[in-house]
């Protein structure tokens, strides 16, 4: 059954399902009948697709707005339309719609500027005659939505005095449109937004709304959206107010007119929730403007739908903060939540014209109070809202008596309150609060609506952001803060209570701890895979980091992150300053920490990512640090290597050399300079086994190799002249000499021989023996005389 069924938003038309309470346009549906679903029309395509443009401020792009909103904020914090897509402000404030003019204004009009607009059923175009002339506003509403033609006719009833003057409607290429005056000074809200506006000027804003409401309802009509943004000021000297927007107008055909909830539910009655109202909704809107006028403020900023729902319903508006007591009058009258007892144009005629003999508007049952008021640190409280006040400002002594009992006997004994008794109770036994959580608990239950604050101090977005830039900038105390406000869950509990703005500063802190938990570990993952950052070059094995796994870099703390988490998650500034900060750190580190490098670029990371690489740089300061010294050692051991090896081969060659041709060539020399050499050509094959290619070694190897052919034709030499040493030895061993000896005594008696022929033969088997052996030693000499090393050296 349900599918036969659909709730049709009254603001743009849209059908959702039964079980559907607020329209994609932001209408409530709470009051809207069900009926049945209309045919699918395939005439009304949708448009193209809207331009969207990063925010390049944190302004909002509403010009009835216009307000400074802190960074990272996606909703406005004032006008609670987003920040960011096709109504934020552009660098130059003038981005161009897609849409064109319909055919029956594009040749007499030129596209301007897009106007700022949160409606589903229009779109709002400044444009300007071709041929000159004033600037005007083109509404265009979207294709196949045609604004109801007896409400348009009431509209043009209301004196163009108090409403925008529209200058041509009709409908053009099935588009609906509406020319009209252009109001440069802009809305109520701009005028509101310089600060509380005095009593004359309240009086002077009351005095143009009331005429115009008057007006608009002589008109049969009802405005039902009156706020400071659908106000314009046509002048400002004398002020001249002018009402627009009248899109969800509702027809004042009976006393009461049961309609769709479309409306903003700041301004919006308490009877407006029912979907019954009468003209006297309009006066409600009226007073609400008021108080946020002489306050400076709205009472619900900062609110939630279903706390403002719930103050709406069950409470009465307190103005008792309005200093003129004349405007607290009107605002009694204006505030009354019964609609028979609100005041209308009679009263408000009256209250203008200062008319003594009007009543006191009747009190609605002042905002309870307690039996006996509550006295702390010198204050007076009477109130549930007063004592939750004093506690705030007053946090210390909120906590002394919390935690002695004072509150807990004063609210059990004196005020009888169980509830509260129960709570106190609740919190201290059962859930094992700490004493300043219980007492924020309690602050909560007896004003759900106030201001976030943290042990006396503001704890809303601009504070919180405020921290945390303390904190980035070494402020101990303010990370302290900070880490105290996320294990306390301090935010997340004015969340519950229905605070809007710290619900959404929850979800982006504890979105960027995920995200920061998650890219740490992926980083992690890395570093796992390829290396092992405690084990760096040449570095020595930690016995207890392989027995107890701790080698992995160690997670900074969650309490020294939360300002840099705060900060990737409102200030993309930060994010892109610390982009470029590491940048030039990896660049610096990525020859010596080669794993820091393929965690990947930092210009493609996102933020967590960022955030991860930088708790990893103390880390990766520590690996290059020991590679470099690893690199220096090892250097120094090159150094010494090549001065030790240089230094080898220079004593080698000289000793060499001077053995060679200082010495005698005896077979004991011979061998020491066979030694000498083999030991020579061993460093030889040592440098060139070490495969150095710097200049250093390569002219080393380069002086060695030069005398390397002189000492192997030296060693040649003198296996020579061991080999000829060896057979001379065969020939003058003993008994060779001894049958010389035997000859010479018999040579006289043998004639054929005689003495001198056996002289003649010793000593040319001398001669052939031992001359060559004497050249050779001489080659040998002139072969070492070959042998020496350059003066100039090159040091490592």
């Amino acid at each position: 059954m349900d599918n036969d069924y659909v709730r049709r938003c009254p603001s743009c038309g849209a059908e959702n399902a039964p079980t559907v309470m607020r329209c994609a346009c932001g209408a409530l549906l709470v009051g809207v009948d069900l009926v049945r679903p209309q045919p699918a029309n395939p005439a009304a395509a949708p448009l193209e697709p809207e331009p969207t443009a990063p925010p390049a401020s944190l302004l909002c792009g509403y010009e009835d707005c216009a307000q400074a909103n802190p960074p990272g904020t996606e909703i406005c914090l004032y006008c609670n339309r987003p920040l960011a897509g096709e109504t934020a402000l552009t660098p130059d404030d003038r981005a161009r719609s897609l849409l064109n003019l319909p055919e029956a204004l594009k040749h007499r009009y030129r596209i301007l500027q897009p106007l700022p607009t949160r409606g589903a059923e229009a779109e709002l175009l400044l444009v300007e005659a071709v041929d000159g002339g004033a600037t005007r506003v083109a509404k265009i509403y979207r294709h196949g939505i045609l604004p109801r033609r007896e409400v348009q006719e009431r509209i043009a009833r209301v004196d163009v005095a108090h409403r925008v003057d529209v200058l041509e409607t009709g409908v053009s290429e099935g588009y609906a449109y509406e020319l009209m005056e252009f109001c440069g000074e802009g809305s109520l809200r701009r005028l509101m937004d310089g600060g509380p506006l005095q009593p004359v000027v309240l009086g002077n804003v009351v005095g143009e709304l009331a005429e115009a409401i008057a007006d608009v309802h002589a008109a049969g009509l009802i405005h039902r959206d009156l706020k400071p943004e659908n106000v314009l000021i046509r002048a400002r000297q004398p002020l001249d107010l002018v009402l627009t927007d009248f899109s969800i107008s509702s027809i004042l055909d009976a006393t009461q007119r049961f309609t769709g909830t479309a409306r903003t539910l700041p301004y919006a009655a308490p009877e407006s929730l029912s979907g019954v109202i009468d003209g006297k909704a309009d006066y409600w809107a009226l007073g609400m403007i008021v108080l946020e006028g002489a306050l400076g403020r709205h009472p619900f900023a900062g609110l939630s739908e279903p706390v403002i729902l719930h103050h709406l319903t069950t409470r009465r508006i307190d103005h008792a903060e309005v200093p003129d007591r004349n405007l607290r009058k009107l605002l009694s009258g204006l505030l009354q939540r019964d609609p028979k007892l609100r005041w209308s144009a009679g009263e408000v005629k009256r209250w203008l014209a200062g008319d003594t003999s009007l009543a006191e508007p009747q009190d609605q049952g002042a905002i309870s109070g307690f039996a006996e008021p509550y006295h702390i640190a010198g204050e007076i409280c009477d109130k549930p809202e007063q004592l939750a006040v004093a506690l705030a400002q007053h946090w210390r002594e909120g906590v002394s008596d919390l935690a002695n009992g004072e509150l807990l006997a004063w609210f059990r004994d004196v005020q009888k309150n169980q509830d509260v008794v129960r709570l106190l109770l609740d919190n201290k036994f059962e859930k094992k609060l700490a004493t300043d959580v219980q007492l924020l608990k309690l602050i909560l239950h007896l004003a759900p609506g106030i201001p976030p604050v943290w042990r006396g101090e503001s704890i809303e977005l601009p504070a919180i952001l405020s921290q945390a830039n303390r904190a980035l900038k070494g402020d101990a105390d303010a990370a302290h803060r900070l880490d105290q406000l996320y294990r306390h869950r301090v935010l997340e509990i004015y969340a519950q209570a229905g605070n809007r703005q710290a619900y959404d500063l929850v979800q982006k802190w504890h979105q960027a701890c995920d995200r920061f938990s998650q890219a740490w570990q992926d980083k992690l993952a890395i570093i796992a895979r390829n290396h092992d950052p405690a084990q760096d070059y040449q570095e020595a094995v930690n016995f207890g980091q392989l027995l107890y796994g701790t080698s992995q870099p160690e997670r900074p703390p969650l309490a020294a992150m939360h300002a840099r988490l705060l900060a990737i998650a409102y200030a993309p500034s930060w994010s892109e300053r610390l982009r470029r900060r590491l940048v030039q750190e990896l660049a610096r580190l990525a020859l010596h920490c080669p794993w820091l490098v393929e965690l990947g670029d930092p210009q493609s990371m996102d933020a967590a990512e960022l955030l991860v690489v930088e708790a990893l740089l103390p880390e990766a300061q520590k690996a290059a640090a020991r590679r470099i010294k690893a690199g220096e050692r090892q250097r120094m051991a090159e150094n010494h290597e090549y001065h030790t090896l240089q230094g080898r081969l220079v004593v080698l060659m000289s000793v060499l050399r001077d053995t060679a041709t200082e010495r005698l060539a005896t077979p004991f020399v011979c061998a020491e300079l066979r030694e000498m050499a083999v030991q020579y050509l061993g460093l030889i094959a040592v440098l060139q086994a070490s495969g150095r290619t710097d200049p250093a070694w390569l002219e080393m190897q380069q002086n060695a190799l030069r005398g390397k052919r002189a000492v192997d034709q030296l060693l040649v030499e003198l296996d020579d002249l061991s080999a000829r040493r060896a057979i001379t030895a065969g020939w003058l061993n003993p008994s060779v000499l001894g049958f010389v000896l035997l000859a010479a005594l018999f040579a006289p008696f043998t004639p054929a021989l005689g003495v001198k022929s056996i002289v003649f033969i010793v000593l040319g088997i001398a001669v052939w023996r031992l001359l060559p052996d004497w050249f050779k030693m001489r080659k040998i000499r002139r072969l070492a005389d070959k042998l020496y090393w350059p003066k100039r050296k090159i040091g490592v």
